[in-house]
């Protein structure tokens, strides 16, 4: 079988083909919000690190508070909002509605993302609020430039899910902004669960389902699967988006038929989301890659994240442990959903990189072999970032329940170094890849 990173250049999502060039946006776009993300995933690893005392005593500390909304919002949705851009006209055939309106996304996202856990850990109060709404107005141009893609009435499942995910996207960061005012006003009455539905609807209705369904179309082009049918995607994303409209209500307003209901429809989906890997594997027609490593690492933390959720729900236990289980939870969330974004990134950014390279005319190397997406990143420090990466998540989470602070500083450690070694080496790989090549006198087309 052909190595995908020897295998002749065709055109994935989100690099040139067939009418793609005319509706991506500039590779600065989603590249900006990616390197953010990297940034974002160090300031988790030092959070976790600074905060590791009182993350295995006192999950609702302001510092570890801020640390889980530097991990969701600075790490994750910069990440998953920035392939959003990219993704969503590739999918959808329709450009994004303003390449502007998506710079000034970033800019007060970026300024959402950072005031707000620096609000909660060290203050002034009145940074929380303020950075609550700069979000809103991020996500809501986001939604309205994405909306036009995602109009599309030929997109499938992918598209279908996203809408549904940008709309939990909307409802998160709604639900954060009245939380935030309460922080100080107390005008509305939340109820005391409030923290734990809004980490499971930001996590499974935005981030979660936005990853289920990018993968029903990311997973059968990386292997080249050609599945009987993806009747298990679109399972999993009904599943997931019906589970999470009735398990959020359920934790806020405590009402237990209300709150199983939504775990047994979002595990059942969630099931049937790795149902759909194994499918794509089973029936691909490319080997496995590097890719699939980090896959096959993150649905590992998915399946002890449903474990432990149904652990912390299930079993009698003291309300410390259940505190500690939970927390765990969040975490192994977190460590699913973050290495799927690391293994992604190793593709998707080679993918915009190597369209950018080619518009400047870069079509070989310097010793003349053909540019392939397999030379724009350093395949040995991608190797350790899987390696540090899924250390660091795995530190965390046995610190966590074996409540250990110098475990789960190790942890934030390693997750520091991850983001270090992912963006020198997705960064630097371009140049790299061309440095003493000639650019063809006639720019490619």
């Amino acid at each position: 079988m052909t190595n995908a990173s020897t295998a002749p250049a065709a055109p994935p999502v989100g690099a040139p083909g067939p009418g793609a060039v005319d509706v991506v946006p500039p590779p600065s776009v989603p590249l900006s919000f990616l390197a953010a993300a990297g940034a974002g995933l160090a300031g988790l690893g030092l959070a976790v690190w600074f905060a590791a005392d009182h993350v295995v005593t006192a999950p609702r500390f302001p510092g570890v508070v801020s640390a889980v909304h530097v991990g969701v919002l600075a790490f994750l949705t910069m990440a998953v909002l920035g392939a959003l851009h990219q993704f969503a006209p590739v999918v959808g055939r329709r450009p994004l509605r303003s390449v502007a309106a998506a710079r000034v996304t970033f800019v007060a996202l970026l300024a959402c993302v950072w005031l707000l856990p620096n609000g909660f850990a060290h203050g002034p109060e009145w940074l929380v609020p303020t950075a609550g709404l700069t979000g809103l107005v991020a996500v809501s141009l986001a939604a309205w430039n994405l909306s036009r893609p995602l109009s599309a009435d030929d997109g499938g499942i992918p598209v279908l899910g996203l809408r549904l995910s940008v709309a939990f996207l909307l409802a998160t960061v709604i639900f954060g902004v009245v939380y935030a005012f309460d922080r100080q006003t107390g005008w509305f009455p939340l109820l005391s669960n409030r923290v734990l539905a809004h980490a499971h609807l930001g996590l499974l209705g935005w981030l979660g389902l936005t990853y289920v369904s990018v993968a029903e179309k990311l997973w059968p082009m990386f292997l080249l699967a050609h599945r009987p049918s993806a009747r298990t995607g679109a399972i999993a994303v009904g599943l997931i988006a019906a589970g999470v409209s009735f398990l959020t209500p359920g934790l806020l307003l405590a009402i237990p038929v209300l709150a199983w209901m939504g775990s047994l429809l979002v595990a059942a989906g969630l099931v049937a989301h790795l149902v759909s890997l194994a499918s794509c594997v089973k029936h691909r027609r490319r080997r496995l890659e590097l890719l699939h490593a980090y896959l096959f690492t993150s649905a590992a933390f998915l399946v002890t994240a449903m474990a432990i959720g149904a652990a912390a729900g299930i079993l009698d236990v003291s309300p410390a442990m259940r505190g500690r289980l939970v927390t765990a939870e969040v975490a192994a969330l977190v460590a699913w959903l973050g290495l799927a974004v690391l293994g992604h990134a190793h593709k998707i950014v080679p993918f915009i990189s190597y369209t950018a390279l080619r518009t400047r005319g870069y079509t070989k190397t310097a010793d003349g072999r053909p540019l392939l997406f397999g030379d724009l990143f350093a395949h040995a420090p991608a190797r350790v970032t899987l390696a540090v990466g899924g250390f660091g998540f795995t530190a965390i989470l046995t610190g966590i329940l074996a409540t250990s602070a110098q475990i789960v500083a190790i942890g934030g450690v390693a997750l520091t170094v991850t983001a270090t070694i992912a963006v020198v080496n997705l960064a630097t790989g371009p140049g790299h890849a061309v440095r003493g090549a000639e650019p063809n006198v006639r720019r490619a087309e």
